[in-house]
């Protein structure tokens, strides 16, 4: 018995300590077989691109089970969807059998995904970036799950799906609609493999999004789903039965069926229900109220929420439906807060008959409230939205600003006064409007704001003094607008026409606006559109881009609406863009089709005055506008351009260095991209640039050209009627032929090129000024290159050697090559010109010595008869006149030494 029973126990050891050697060499033995599987199957049936950072095999969490371990991996579309990350998961676990692997086949039982992040894409023509299977490997695989051969490939013979915290993002081009489902765990289980099958879910995300046509309908919304559908893979029909879902706190069933009717067709029976639902679930979906102590929240009033939808949606052809919201006498208070909002009622539906979408019907018969005892009613119709919208809208009461912190908690720091009174009726159909038959359109009424404060530590104060808008059948009077944003004022009157069917319709608005302000600064507006672009992507998005690196350039330009048509009368005190202050701006700018048109518009900007007339045109791109300028400047500063203008500091720096004013008149066009750089690459510009007086110093070019001349009188000039034509071109401003007097006599001549990089090539010549020339030599000409602060300046000493050749030979050239004689002769003359330089100093320097002592001699004769005192004093009178000739004596001499140095030279 004890042999029996120890032969058991090393049969039983030894079989456990094979299995464990299996559990650990397995995974080894079959680890590079099975990677090379999966990246030949994603090669031979992908089209996208597979990235796997590492991979795994485990024997032991799923025994008798393979689990492959998939780290950080990511599947990228490709041609059109380039870029596009379909998946990509921080890790992946797909379950295979142990048992099928030894055969060579790899059957997948089980996936989980950690962290994932889906990006489902819908293109306007109707392609989805999910269709990555290649078509000859669909037939393929049809085949091979079909069998139970060996073939070694994968096949599907999935039971269930697990979610960890991942995200799907769905987005419809063709629908212009977007669907984000944020922090997404539960799991699907069911034979995903059986042609009819019962799949069931329980599923929590932690924010249901849902975006069409720009209208958040649902934001951060928490949704929970336990479902079971059965699903007939030959007929691709959905069954919903005993599916619940819930929005926040609404709890709703869905029933029915959903099914693939032919290529593109959806046929739909589906009813939702929400029976126990009450007014405070409603406003649960309400993100503005959903705050943190909603849970506290005090309600009263029935709810309820129900729809359908039946019929075949396929082409321009859509199904019945009908979704109704009613609330009866409800009231809300949030308990910390003084007062509610009461008598609350609501009547909401929209609704189909199915076909055409003109059969859609918004119904809104009753919105009342009363709000600190100020009732307040709206209501709104819309029918045949698509052939001829037909509109009726009402709303008439006192809204009382003040008293919203009183019914709502309003954000810390965040201030609200004012009063909104609204008393409007409307009933008009939008061919009417279009064919201006006002006798058929009811529109009176009007909409005031008045004392209107908002404050928050998020943006600017906004104060709006009084706005009031009448309304008629033609147009809409703006008959005052009085509004300060921060420190930005604004007053406008005027009349806007087409409103209605801009509102439905997108159609053009039309208008005429006269405008005031005594300061308005662009830049607050610019920053606060990009902010409110950020702000407004999805909270998600945000923290985790998943769709693909190409983005919008982020641009600061202003977009001019292409459907928009008015004329403005501006008159603006103090405007400021950019850099650059503008005072007293004045003229007519109109807005019609992406274009903002200016005619002799003037202003006072950079020291001097402006007047523009042009274009700044968006109606193509937005991130690279076109602009069209002429402007004519008058005596505007270099100093207060080069600080405004970073056009100027890219292309003229040497304006940093000028004092003094200059006129110029310009034409230029370029696209404005997303920066600087771009914008001054495609400018295309002419001009003339004029001065009546400037002066340059501590410019390096300057510096070097007086260094090269040898003349420290060189690095400051004073310039009289400059006139600089120029031309800008494929980042380069080339200088026509122009001249600056510098000193006495003196002059450079010069033309060539500055880059947007700062190179510079230029070539010229220096004509001397009297105190620098001689009979020899009076114009060097010269080339300058290199960058503006590191300039490379050459004389040309050829042709200056020339010059002097042709003098001493007078004027004519032998053109034998005789440069020894040349060169004796240039030597002697010089000699002689020297001797002559020196003896005339030297005679005019005695000559000064000698009159000084004469007039000296005179004064002290003059003054001997007068006495002591008065010798004493012409004494002195003349030594002073004696020092005074020797100081200008010797000034004379050295004058003469600096001539015979440069003749040396």
């Amino acid at each position: 018995m004890k042999k029996n029973v120890k032969k058991g126990l090393l049969i039983g050891g030894g079989i456990l300590v094979v299995l464990l050697i299996l559990l650990f060499t397995v995974p080894l033995l079959f680890k590079g077989k099975i990677k090379d599987a999966v990246i030949n199957a994603a090669n031979e049936k992908l089209n996208a691109e597979l990235f796997i950072k590492d991979f795994g095999i485990s024997a032991f969490s799923n025994f008798p089970n393979i689990t492959l371990s998939l780290e950080d991996m990511s599947v990228s579309g490709v041609g059109d969807f380039a870029g596009d990350t379909l998946v990509k998961a921080k890790s992946a676990d797909i379950t295979l059998s142990l048992w099928e692997i030894i055969k060579g086949n790899y059957a997948v039982s089980r996936i989980n995904m950690d962290h994932a992040q889906v990006y489902a894409k819908v293109l306007a023509d109707g392609r989805v970036n999910w269709d990555i299977m290649k078509t000859d490997s669909v037939s393929a695989e049809t085949v091979n799950n079909d069998t139970d051969s060996g073939d070694g490939g994968f096949k599907l013979q999935l039971q269930k799906v697990s979610l960890n915290h991942c995200k799907l993002l769905y987005e419809d081009q063709s629908l212009n609609m977007k669907v984000l489902l944020s922090d997404w765990s539960g799991e699907v289980s069911g034979d995903f493999t059986a042609k009819n099958t019962t799949l069931k879910t329980k599923s929590t995300i932690g924010e249901v999004s849902f975006t069409m046509d720009g209208i958040p309908y649902l934001s951060r919304i928490k949704g929970l789903a336990d479902a079971t559908v059965d699903v007939d893979m030959d007929k691709i029909k959905l069954t919903f039965v005993d599916s619940n879902i819930q929005l926040n706190d609404v709890k709703a069933s869905l029933d029915g069926t959903f099914s693939f009717v032919g290529d593109d067709g959806k046929d739909f029976d589906l009813k939702l229900k929400a029976p126990d639902t009450q007014f405070k679930d409603i406003l649960s979906i309400l993100p503005v109220l959903y705050t943190n102590d909603f849970k506290d929240l005090k309600t009263s009033g029935t709810a309820s929420l129900e729809g359908y939808v039946k019929g075949l949606m396929q082409g321009d052809h859509y199904p019945t439906f009908d979704f109704k919201i009613l609330i009866q006498d409800a009231m809300f208070k949030y308990p910390s807060l003084p007062k509610s909002v009461d008598n609350i009622n609501v009547i909401m539906g929209v609704s189909s008959t199915g076909g055409d979408l003109d059969n859609v019907v918004l119904d809104i018969s009753k919105f009342d409230f009363t709000m600190a005892g100020n009732p307040f009613s709206a209501s709104l119709n819309i029918k045949t939205p698509m052939s001829d919208a037909n509109l009726k809208a009402k709303m008439k009461g006192i809204i009382d600003l003040s008293m919203i912190k009183d019914v709502y908690p309003l954000e810390k720091g965040t201030d609200l006064n004012g009063k909104l009174t609204a008393d409007l009726n409307v009933a008009a159909c939008m061919s009417a409007i279009e064919k201006e038959q006002y006798q058929n359109i009811d529109a009176n009424g009007s909409l005031k704001i008045n004392n209107m404060q908002y404050k928050s530590t998020a943006s600017k104060p906004i104060l709006i003094n009084n706005a009031e808008f009448q309304f008629s059948p033609q147009f809409v009077n703006l008959s005052t607008f009085d509004i300060k944003i921060g420190d930005n004022d604004l007053s406008a009157n005027g009349r806007l026409e087409n409103l209605i069917a801009y509102v439905l319709k997108n159609k053009t608005l039309k208008g005429e606006l006269h405008l005031k302000s005594s300061y308005f600064n662009l830049n607050d507006f610019m920053d606060a559109e990009k902010n409110t672009a950020t702000a407004s992507a999805a909270p998600s998005e945000n923290k985790e881009k998943i769709s693909s690196g190409r983005t919008s350039p982020s641009s600061d330009n202003f977009m001019i609406p292409q459907n928009l048509n008015f004329s403005m009368d501006a008159d603006m005190k103090h405007v400021v863009y950019g850099k650059t202050n503008i005072n007293n701006l004045r003229g007519v700018i109109t807005v019609k089709d992406g274009i903002a048109r200016m005619q002799n518009v003037s202003a006072n900007v950079l020291g001097g005055v402006a007047k523009i007339s042009g274009a700044y045109n968006t109606a193509e791109s937005v991130s690279a506008p076109k602009v069209d300028l002429a402007l004519n400047i008058s005596k505007a500063s270099f100093a207060e351009t080069f600080k405004s203008v970073e056009a100027i500091q890219k292309f003229a720096p040497i304006f940093e260095k000028m004092l003094g004013n200059y006129s110029m008149d310009i034409n230029l066009n370029t696209s404005m991209g997303s920066n600087i750089s771009q914008m001054l690459g495609s400018l295309t510009a002419s001009g003339l640039i004029q001065s009546n007086e400037v002066k340059v110093q501590n410019v390096e070019v300057l510096n070097e050209l007086a260094s090269v001349l040898k003349s420290n009188s060189l690095k400051s000039i004073t310039a009289k009627d400059v006139n600089i034509p120029f031309a800008i071109k494929d980042g380069k401003i080339n200088t026509k032929p122009f001249a600056i007097n510098i000193g006495d006599g003196g002059k450079l001549s010069l033309e060539g090129m500055t880059g947007l990089d700062q190179t510079i090539n230029y070539k010229g010549s220096v004509t001397l000024p009297k105190n620098m020339s001689n009979n020899f030599v009076n114009a060097v000409p010269l080339t300058i290159t290199g960058t503006f602060n590191d300039p490379k300046i050459k004389v040309d000493a050829k042709s200056v050697i020339g010059s002097i050749a042709g003098q001493l030979l007078g004027g004519t050239s032998t053109g034998n090559g005789n440069t020894d004689n040349i060169s004796s002769k240039i030597t002697q003359n010089k000699q002689e010109q020297i001797a002559k330089i020196r003896s005339e100093a030297k005679t005019a320097s005695e000559k000064v010595v000698e009159e000084a002592q004469k007039a000296g001699q005179q004064l002290i004769d003059a003054a001997a008869p007068k006495g002591a005192i008065a010798k004493l004093a012409a004494d002195k009178a003349a030594a002073k006149l004696n020092s005074e000739a020797k100081k200008n004596a010797q000034k004379l001499l050295d004058e003469s030494e600096e001539k015979v140095k440069l003749l040396e030279n």
